[in-house]
C-alpha cells in the first residue's frame, strides 16, 4: 500500500489536472444520483417499462451517432471552454426538468426531449475531456493520473448510487434532480479555473475545413492497427458484460434463491472490484504484458460465467453466494484494469492533434456494442433459456482469449508500452 501511495504522490505537483479530477468526481456523483432519480421519474410519469427502455436507448444515440463527428469540431475549439459551456447547458437542461416537475407541468415527451439534448451536449464534452488531459498532465504521470481519476470517479459513482435512494425518500425526486443540477455548475466553475496553454488552429472553420478535419481523423484512426484493436477490445468487453446486467435479477432469484439484498451485494462486489482495478493499475499491471492482461481478462470472463452456473449446484447456497461475490470482485478488477489501460493507451500513443477525434471514435465504438448486445440477448431469450446465454457468453470469452493469444497484432500493444 505504501508503494502505491508513493506512486500517487507525484500527482501533488499536477495541480491543474487535480482540478479536473475534482470536477469529474463531482460530475460522477451528480450523474449517479441522476440515473436513479430519472429512472423513478420516468416510471412515475408513465408507469411503463417501454418508456424507460426508449429513454435509455435515446441516451446512447448521441454517443454512437454524433460523438465521432463532434470530435472533429471540438478539435478546433479551446477544450476548457467547451467543457465549461457544456456543463452549464446540461445544468440548465436538468434544472428545467426539476422546475417543470415541481410545477406539475412535466410530461414524458418533455423528458424524452431533454434527455436527447442532454446526451447531445455530453457528446460534445467527452472528446474535449479526453483531449485536454495531455495539456494538464505530464507524460510520466499518465498511468497514475488516469488511474486516480478512474478509481475516484467509480468510488463517487458508488457513493452517489447509495445516496440517491435516501435523498429521494427523504426530500423527493425534485431535490435529487436539483442536486444533480448543482453539480454541473460546480464542475463548470472548477474547470473554468484550470490554467493551461493551448495553441488553436488559425484557419477559419467552414464546412470544407470541418469535413477535411473529419476525414483526416478517420484516416488517422484506420491507419493504426493498434487503435482499431483497442476499439475492438473495448467493444467486446462491453458486449460480454451486458448479460450480467440483463439477466442478473433472474439468476439471483432462480439460481441463488436470493432477493434485492443479494442484488445489492453483487453490485457492491462489482463496484469494489472496479475501484480496486483502477486504483491498483499502476502497481499491479504497469509491468504486466498488455497482451497477457487482455488474454487473462477474457479468460477470467469465461471462468466467471461458467462458475456462476456451477457453484450453486455443488455448494450450499450461502457459500455459493459468497464465492459469486468474489467472482464479481474479480471481474470488476480485470475489466476496470483493461479500461484504465485503454484510456492510458489513447492518451499516450495518440497524437494530441488527433486525440479528440480518436477519443470520440473510440467512445462511439465501445458504446455501440451495448444496444447491439441488448438486442442480441433479447432475440436469443425468445428461443432459449438465459442460463444457456450465460454459458454461451462464457464460451465466447474463452474463444476471444484464444484469438488474442494467436494473432500477431496483439503483440503490438506491448511494443507501445
Amino acid at each position: 500500500m505504501k508503494i502505491m501511495l508513493d506512486k500517487y504522490r507525484i500527482l501533488k505537483t499536477q495541480r491543474q489536472y487535480m482540478k479536473m479530477i475534482v470536477a469529474n468526481i463531482i460530475n460522477r456523483f451528480g450523474d449517479s444520483i441522476d440515473q436513479i432519480a430519472f429512472t423513478w421519474l420516468v416510471y412515475e410519469l408513465t408507469h411503463s417499462a417501454l418508456w424507460s427502455t426508449i429513454i435509455v436507448g435515446l441516451n446512447m444515440l448521441p454517443t454512437i451517432l454524433i460523438q465521432p463527428f463532434a470530435g472533429a469540431l471540438v478539435e478546433r475549439m479551446k477544450k476548457r471552454n467547451v467543457m465549461v459551456v457544456c456543463d452549464c447547458i446540461r445544468g440548465v437542461l436538468v434544472g428545467s426538468i426539476a422546475l417543470l416537475y415541481m410545477k406539475g407541468l412535466l410530461k414524458a415527451e418533455m423528458l424524452l426531449m431533454v434527455t436527447l439534448l442532454n446526451s447531445t451536449v455530453e457528446a460534445m464534452r467527452m472528446p474535449a475531456g479526453i483531449a485536454i488531459i495531455p495539456k494538464l498532465l505530464e507524460e510520466n504521470s499518465y498511468e497514475t493520473g488516469i488511474s486516480l481519476n478512474s478509481s475516484l470517479s467509480r468510488a463517487m459513482e458508488f457513493i452517489g448510487t447509495g445516496c440517491a435512494g435516501i435523498i429521494i425518500a427523504m426530500f423527493g425526486i425534485h431535490s435529487a434532480i436539483l442536486l444533480d443540477t448543482a453539480t454541473f455548475f460546480m464542475s463548470a466553475i472548477i474547470i473554468s479555473m484550470i490554467s493551461y496553454k493551448e495553441e488553436m488552429k488559425q484557419t477559419q472553420l467552414t464546412i470544407k475545413t470541418y469535413m477535411n478535419t473529419l476525414k483526416d481523423g478517420f484516416k488517422y484512426v484506420f491507419s493504426y492497427e493498434t487503435l482499431i484493436l483497442a476499439c475492438i477490445i473495448g467493444a467486446l468487453l462491453n458486449f460480454i458484460l451486458m448479460p450480467i446486467n440483463g439477466v442478473l435479477p433472474s439468476y439471483i432469484n432462480d439460481i441463488l434463491k436470493g432477493d434485492s439484498n443479494t442484488l445489492s451485494l453483487l453490485s457492491i462486489g462489482l463496484s469494489i472490484g472496479s475501484i480496486v482495478g483502477s486504483f491498483a493499475y499502476p502497481i499491479l499491471f504497469s509491468k504486466v504484458s498488455k497482451r497477457k492482461l487482455m488474454i487473462h481478462t477474457f479468460t477470467t470472463g469465461g471462468i466467471f460465467f461458467v462458475m456462476l452456473i456451477m457453484l450453486p449446484h455443488y455448494l450450499p447456497l450461502t457459500i455459493a453466494t459468497l464465492f459469486v461475490f468474489g467472482l464479481f470482485v474479480a471481474i470488476g478488477v480485470m475489466t476496470s484494469a483493461v479500461g484504465t489501460y485503454l484510456s492510458v493507451y489513447l492518451t499516450s500513443q495518440v497524437d494530441s492533434e488527433y486525440l479528440a477525434r480518436t477519443g470520440a471514435f473510440f467512445n462511439a465504438c465501445i458504446t455501440s456494442c451495448i444496444p447491439i448486445a441488448s438486442m442480441v440477448m433479447s432475440i436469443l431469450l425468445q428461443f432459449t433459456y438465459y442460463i444457456n446465454i450465460m454459458i454461451g457468453v462464457g464460451v465466447l470469452c474463452f474463444m476471444i482469449a484464444v484469438i488474442l493469444f494467436s494473432i500477431k497484432s496483439v503483440y503490438l500493444l506491448d511494443s507501445n508500452q
